[in-house]
């Protein structure tokens, strides 16, 4: 459930298309121990898409349908790990665009220089503890979202192809 999730979080959507390498890093608090992935994010018209490089998974997110794949066949997933993966994409997809109107009642919003902490206000605080947004000048580079379950997972933009 968590590598969905994590996978999900990635998922970004923009108004014009454009694309990522990204590094993920992902710490588990009842393992204690962390993994790191390296993938290409695709930002879409209507949504987006996830590779990873080393591995057979892929998540499309578009036209508000999510499709997850592992080795070109898709995963099933049920209604709840379906919803929540949409929720969480719809959050990455307000960071990504940095509509901060859009994040009026959705979260509560304090700015230190190029850190912006977002502290969710609805259903989804049930899941995420907060979240972290750094910037280079205008740029979005690192997400790091603090599960309530202790885990947290990076989101590290190294580059646009």
């Amino acid at each position: 459930m968590i590598k969905i999730i994590t996978i999900l979080f990635i998922y970004i959507n923009v108004i014009f298309a454009h694309s990522f390498n990204f590094t993920e890093l992902r710490y588990s608090y009842a393992i204690d121990r962390s993994i790191q992935l390296d993938g290409q994010i695709n930002f879409l018209k209507n949504g987006l898409s996830i590779s990873y490089h080393d591995s057979a998974k892929s998540l499309r997110y578009e036209n508000n349908t999510l499709i997850y794949k592992e080795n070109n066949e898709t995963i099933d997933l049920d209604a709840m790990q379906y919803q929540k993966i949409k929720g969480y994409f719809d959050i990455l997809i307000l960071l990504y665009k940095d509509d901060k109107k859009a994040y009026d009642g959705i979260f509560d919003i304090e700015i230190k220089d190029d850190k912006t902490i977002l502290k969710p206000l609805g259903d989804i605080k049930e899941y995420i503890s907060h979240i972290e947004m750094f910037k280079e000048k205008t740029k979005l580079k690192q997400i790091k979202l603090f599960l309530k379950n202790r885990d947290n997972i990076t989101i590290i933009i190294n580059d646009e192809i």
